[in-house]
């Protein structure tokens, strides 16, 4: 679609500017002066054309205007520079760009493909985003800890660039945090999941300790034996304290999770590549990293077998709890 500026008034006989002043243009009105042109003329300039669908019409023929080197705009061939920006045109018998009236007409048939393969023709080196990535952060030999990001790359397996991007943050800023709403929503199940071990069971512990105030709330209301002699005020000041704790807990897992995981992962790796020859090395790196969805089901069942043996610590008073469970 053409610029409106630059186009004269039929009203004020004036070209309007960048600027918009004397866009005399039903579609534009808002931009119009109607002072001026009801002082000059005492009426609306589209007045006969009111109610009646008044199209405006371009007041230029194709053979008048040229293409502007500068902008890129059409603006008139008679004139020594470019009512849109204001540049110097070349001589008339200077070679000008391509009309953009002919651009829009094949913009929609461009043959990407072709380009692409130009490109390719002129020998010009492709370039890795992520290679640049891992060679700005850990250098021109891409290694991490000292293991190549190609075996990281193996071990973690298909969200390895994620990680790895996001390892090079890290490296880049020299820090150890990185946000990971997987560890901080899912907990224990996250490190089970990306198979690391050691946080998968410490946090996992931690939950347990930390759950201690509601077992111990169950074993009074059973009248177990088992059961501390711990008042109630003592018992609520606790549980807060835990519940504080365990909010705590969940921001640090979020923040630190994806440096558990390197730090567990470079473990095994380093273990591995001194272990395995290079032959062997990827089929094991893919085989002991990765994920695991086994590992998660197996922290679920573990989970049920605790539950359950804690019911038998339970004391007789079992109605009590079905009531204060169901009221």
């Amino acid at each position: 679609m053409p610029k409106y500026y630059g186009c004269p008034c039929e009203g004020l006989r004036q070209a309007a500017d960048t600027a918009g002043r004397y866009r005399c243009l039903p579609r534009l009105w808002r931009a119009l002066s109607p002072r001026l042109l009801r002082k000059k003329l005492g009426r609306c300039i589209h007045a006969p054309a009111h109610a009646a669908g008044y199209e405006w019409k371009f007041p230029y023929q194709e053979s008048e205007l040229c293409t502007c080197p500068a902008c890129g705009e059409r603006t008139l061939r008679s004139e020594s520079v470019c009512r849109c920006c204001g540049a110097a045109l070349p001589p008339e018998g200077a070679q000008e760009p391509a009309d953009r009236a002919d651009s829009d007409e094949h913009s929609e048939e461009f043959d990407y493909s072709t380009f692409y393969r130009q490109f390719q023709e002129t020998g010009a080196p492709q370039v890795d985003p992520l290679r640049q990535t891992y060679q700005a952060a850990f250098g021109k030999e891409e290694v991490m800890d000292g293991i190549p990001c190609k075996d990281w790359a193996d071990f973690i397996g298909p969200a390895s660039p994620a990680y790895l991007s996001a390892y090079c943050r890290m490296q880049l800023s020299h820090t150890k945090t990185s946000m990971s709403f997987s560890a901080m929503l899912f907990g224990p199940f996250y490190f089970f999941y990306r198979k690391a071990w050691k946080p998968a069971f410490a946090f996992l512990a931690a939950e347990l300790v930390l759950a201690l105030p509601t077992f111990i709330d169950l074993l009074q209301v059973t009248d177990s034996s088992l059961a501390p002699g711990l008042s109630a005020s003592t018992l609520l000041t606790l549980s807060r304290v835990c519940s504080v704790l365990s909010f705590l807990l969940m921001i640090v897992r979020g923040l630190y999770g994806k440096w558990l995981y390197r730090q567990s992962a470079a473990e095994k790796i380093r273990r591995i590549r001194a272990e395995f020859p290079a032959a062997q090395r990827k089929a094991v790196l893919c085989a002991q990293g990765g994920t695991s969805w086994a590992a998660v089901l197996g922290c679920l069942v573990l989970l049920m077998v605790i539950g359950s043996a804690f019911t038998l610590l339970l004391g007789p008073n079992v109605d009590a709890l079905i009531h204060l469970v169901y009221g």
